[in-house]
């Protein structure tokens, strides 16, 4: 209520001090008068206090009329007019803005803005000129002499008073916020119907303009002229709302602005001035003794002072932008030079300068911040690449020594005498990998024969495979039944898998005296075996991986191996190529078959995969153990 209030009493008061003021200090007639300061006040009461604004300056206004002889039928209805006028100005601001711009409180903070606001001053002074010297013949025929120059003084008056008026509060309201909040409007607005009648008005008011200049219209036609602009007005008033946005700092554009407005404000001050102190006589004497009647002269005496006028404001908005921006400009772009790839930016004196600027509250400010939040972000991420490369570079020295360890733990040599040739071969995805083989005497007739593949990758499965490796070995001190030996090992591992890991393990003994191979499986792959001249895959059940079901009881199975064993983890059959396509049990089976005995299986093999997958990167381990009978 209390907002409410101000809003309307402030323009009411601003308005009769300022009319009345004005109206006893130069005690000029009615309909005429050569200045009329007042008429900025109505201009801005809508722009400062909305609509309750609007009303105390009409309300205010028509207090004056009153005072100051008017009747009470003219000051009625230009009170009417007034009213539209201003309002339609509040109005204008608010929703003739384009799309894709800001729509804000009153400011003068960029040239849309500037042009924008200029337009709604001309288009409202150009209005209020013509229905208020419309209302004066109307209302007092004998003033159609002088329609021409009542219409020009308004208009002149409205347009530079509401400028300078505008510009004082645009900059009090930045000190002291009491600028009017619009209320976003519920109801839709239908754009082409405004933008209809918006044509309709400029068109109108442009016709009646060149009517009223070429032609001697009736009265009656002035009356009408004057209905039906109004109408238009109040009609183009009604259009809603739509959006609001809060600017919280001067911008570099406004700040330009405000020189160039200070300029212009303090000529026009100036101007104001010499009429009312009459000094405006003797400057026109002055030049016309200079002159001595030489129009010519003259006219370029006068284009002297507007170049003059123009050229002094100029060069202090150019010496200001030099200063403010084109200045601090240069000096961000020292930054160019400094930046070397992979390297810390030195940054100190540059730091040092930017925050010359960094307590600027507009563009500068937000630039000179970003440079100096850039620098140290930089610099910050380089200093931490370089921990995080030292830190790779120890991690992989350590991944190294764990390649080395599991590489040692698998078997050095290959067996190669009368009876058999066993031969292994071990490739991690990765610098460790979880697949691994193993096979070691047992005594003098039987060989221990292991492959195993780790759930992941990396060093987690490598450190399972190591663990199961060695437990293996140890089972094999007192239990030569490889069924028992995965029980045994898998209720192990399930008693302590935190990390629900699980390793697939093929098991077997063999004896090179009866060859005989006993074996027991745990959910891996099933071997090829070579009989009768041709590898098919081994007859044996699945069953399940290490470290899934507690005291679950392994096969044991039996047979003979006279040929050659082939066992091999999922990295040679999932191997893929470009075509994701997979290498395959049907390839793998095809290969061995049709492989030359007299060259080495396993060499041929990978040979084979690498061709297969055309260098594309290995996304498994890959192991293979070989065992091959001799005759």
């Amino acid at each position: 209520m209390k907002n409410k209030i101000k809003n309307l009493v402030i323009p009411l008061l601003l308005m009769m001090i300022i009319n009345l003021g004005m109206h006893a200090f130069i005690n000029y007639s009615n309909f005429g008068g050569e200045l009329n300061p007042h008429l900025g006040i109505l201009f801005i009461s809508g722009l400062f206090f909305g609509p309750l604004g609007v009303a105390g300056s009409v309300i205010g206004n028509f207090l004056c009329d009153m005072i100051r002889g008017y009747s009470i039928s003219i000051s009625l209805v230009s009170a009417i007019i007034s009213f539209g006028i201003a309002y339609l100005g509040y109005k204008l601001w608010y929703t003739t803005v384009q799309e894709s711009s800001l729509v804000t409180k009153i400011r003068l903070n960029n040239t849309f803005n500037m042009f924008n606001f200029l337009g709604v001053v001309i288009g409202c002074a150009t209005l209020y000129s013509l229905l208020t010297a419309q209302i004066a013949y109307i209302f007092y025929p004998n003033t159609l002499s002088s329609y021409v120059i009542i219409a020009l003084r308004y208009f002149v008056n409205f347009t530079n008073f509401s400028l300078i008026f505008a510009v004082i509060g645009i900059w009090i309201s930045r000190k002291k916020d009491f600028t009017y909040t619009p209320t976003i409007s519920q109801r839709n607005c239908e754009k082409k119907i405004y933008d209809n009648i918006g044509y309709l008005l400029i068109g109108s008011t442009l016709i009646i303009i060149i009517s009223e200049i070429t032609m001697n219209l009736s009265y009656e036609i002035n009356v009408f002229e004057v209905l039906f602009l109004t109408v238009l007005i109040y009609a183009y008033s009604t259009k809603p709302i739509k959006k609001i946005s809060e600017i919280t700092y001067v911008s570099i554009p406004e700040q330009v602005m405000d020189r160039f407005l200070l300029t212009t404000l303090i000529l026009m001050t100036i101007t104001v001035v010499i009429y009312v102190t009459d000094f405006s006589d003797e400057v026109f004497e002055f030049i016309a003794l200079i002159a001595q009647n030489q129009y010519t002269l003259l006219i370029l005496l006068l284009l002297d002072v507007i170049v003059i006028i123009f050229f002094i404001p100029t060069s202090l908005i150019i010496k200001y932008i030099e200063n403010s921006v084109v200045n601090p400009l240069i000096s961000f772009s020292k930054l160019e030079s400094r930046i070397i790839e992979n390297e810390k930016i030195e940054s100190d004196d540059l730091i040092k300068l930017y925050s010359n600027y960094s307590n600027q509250d507009d563009e500068i400010g937000m630039l000179s911040r970003s440079q100096i939040d850039l620098i140290n972000y930089n610099n910050n991420y380089i200093e931490n690449i370089k921990r995080v490369e030292s830190e790779k570079q120890r991690i992989e020295t350590e991944l190294d020594i764990a390649h080395k360890i599991q590489v040692s733990i698998l078997p050095d040599n290959y067996i190669d005498n009368e009876n058999i040739l066993i031969k292994g071969y071990c490739k991690p995805a990765k610098e460790v990998g979880g697949d691994f083989y193993d096979y070691y005497e047992l005594d003098d007739d039987n060989i221990v024969l292991v492959i195993g593949d780790a759930s992941g990758k990396g060093v987690p499965a490598a450190i399972f495979t190591m663990l199961t490796q060695n437990s293996i070995k140890q089972h094999f001190k007192y239990e030569k039944d490889p069924s028992l030996i995965l029980r045994d090992i898998n209720n192990q591992i399930c008693k302590k898998n935190m990390e629900y890991m699980f390793i697939t393990l093929w098991l077997g003994i063999y004896n090179k005296t009866t060859h005989k191979l006993v074996f027991a499986n745990a959910g891996h792959n099933p071997p090829l075996i070579r009989k009768d001249e041709k590898f098919t895959f081994l007859n044996m059940d699945s069953e399940i991986v290490l470290g899934v079901i507690d005291d679950y009881e392994f096969h044991k199975v039996e047979t003979i191996l006279d040929d050659e064993l082939l066992l091999y983890t999922d990295g040679i059959t999932d191997a893929q190529n470009i075509k994701q396509e997979l290498y395959g049990e049907e390839r793998l089976t095809d290969f061995v078959n049709h492989y030359d005995k007299n060259n080495c299986l396993i060499e041929g093999l990978i040979n084979d995969i690498k061709e297969f997958t055309c260098d594309e990167e290995q996304f498994d381990d890959m192991t293979l153990l070989l065992l091959k009978v001799k005759k």
